[in-house]
């Protein structure tokens, strides 16, 4: 059992080692927009793009110092008392699921906003932000994604060795 949960800290390090990395590759290319960039346009993305890898960037290195540091205390918890140790990793991954369908709609705001930059708003700034959240959405939706399936398959191991 504690094979399970190692298992899924290491999965949520691998997750946010991808969102850091998405991270730090908007950053990237908010500046080569904005430094070889040709059009006005392109330079526009500077800010849009950069505040969306600042975002990922603090989620993905919050998530891998966290996950990390967790992972240093989890033997010794599970050693400690294997049923409660059970126990409590039941109850924490039911009391985050209500986080999914709030990122979900997080992605659907992020989707229906831009979609109404993009058809209200003429400028080449509305339409960066427009563009910014359209990949945030995604990213989004790509995290959520593939964490809900490793938070089943977690929880479908903690429940089968009840």
């Amino acid at each position: 059992m504690i094979q399970s949960t190692f298992n899924w800290y290491h999965g949520e390090i691998f997750e946010a080692k991808f969102i850091l990395g998405f991270g730090i590759f908007l950053i990237m290319a908010s500046l080569l927009f904005y430094y070889l960039g040709n059009t006005p346009a392109a330079k526009a993305l500077l800010l849009p793009l950069a505040v969306t890898g600042f975002i990922f960037l603090s989620i993905g290195s919050n998530m891998v110092y966290s996950n990390t540091k967790k992972i240093e205390t989890l033997q010794a918890q599970y050693d400690n008392n294997p049923t409660e140790f059970h126990q409590s990793e039941i109850q924490r991954v039911e009391d985050f699921q209500y986080l999914y369908p709030m990122s979900l709609a997080i992605s659907l705001v992020s989707f229906l906003v831009a979609l109404g930059l993009l058809y209200f708003v003429k400028n080449i700034h509305g339409q960066a932000v427009a563009i910014a959240l359209i990949l945030l959405g995604t990213v989004f939706a790509g995290i959520d994604y593939f964490s809900k399936e490793r938070a089943a398959i977690y929880y479908n191991q903690l429940k089968e060795t009840e």
